[in-house]
């Protein structure tokens, strides 16, 4: 492949990432640092990571548990193809693999109820709003183009088992879709943490990380934190 680097996360864990193909920013930083603070441990937990790009979120997963099983899922055939890279490089491919699916397709790939937890970070933008761009993987990745918040939820209620959790990286302004789709397809909101860029304050919220749960009863917690504060916080 042309133009690809690779690039060293962590002592243990490096990604290829090329020019051409949605790399990976700090949202799936944060929405890694968000799923550690929820499990003690992810020994022998089984995961799955939803429109996964090139793979980041399972692979940094991978990288803070040796009992970690992880699978991604995503549409765009050459982002799967880098994943499936980074994880034979860095030695993670025994326990992760990324498959070329639409999520809307996904009991082809799974039985009911195979994980434990899921990740996603999910096109955030209608596909009627906001500025499209001119590489159509950009488009795809951050407008519903090929699939919204409602199909993310409804492949996650067959993948996760009863009581699973999914993890959201999402924007602020459309929580109200974020809630209509969870209650739709039989999720609860359980934890919404509102992001705030570091710096001058005050400032509003035009990311969050959310906590859903499958068939689970009401209760919501509501919490803010600062961008640095919650990437170093939760080493």
């Amino acid at each position: 492949m042309e133009q690809l680097k690779l690039e060293k996360v962590s002592p243990t864990l490096s990604v290829y990432q090329k020019k051409g193909v949605f790399n990976y920013g700090t949202d799936a930083v944060l929405l890694v640092k968000y799923v550690l603070s929820f499990y003690k441990s992810l020994n022998k937990k089984k995961m799955c990571d939803l429109c996964s790009g090139t793979g980041i979120i399972p692979l940094m997963l991978c990288d803070e548990s040796d009992g970690l099983s992880a699978s991604g899922v995503e549409i765009n055939t050459e982002a799967c193809e880098i994943a499936n890279m980074s994880a034979r490089v860095s030695c993670y491919d025994s326990r992760y693999t990324q498959y070329n699916c639409d999520i809307k397709d996904i009991k082809s790939l799974f039985s009911p109820e195979s994980f434990d937890f899921l990740t996603c970070n999910p096109p955030y933008m209608t596909n009627t709003s906001g500025y499209m761009c001119a590489e159509d993987y950009k488009t795809i990745a951050r407008h519903e183009i090929l699939c919204n918040i409602d199909d993310v939820f409804r492949a996650s209620f067959y993948l996760l088992k009863t009581g699973g959790n999914i993890f959201f990286v999402y924007r602020t302004d459309r929580l109200s879709s974020l809630f209509k789709a969870a209650a739709e397809n039989r999720f609860e909101i359980k934890d919404i943490r509102f992001i705030i860029p570091s710096g001058k304050l005050p400032a509003s919220s035009k990311l969050l990380l959310c906590r859903a749960m499958k068939d689970a009863s009401e209760g919501l917690k509501l919490g803010v934190s600062v961008t640095d504060s919650i990437l170093n916080s939760m080493e």
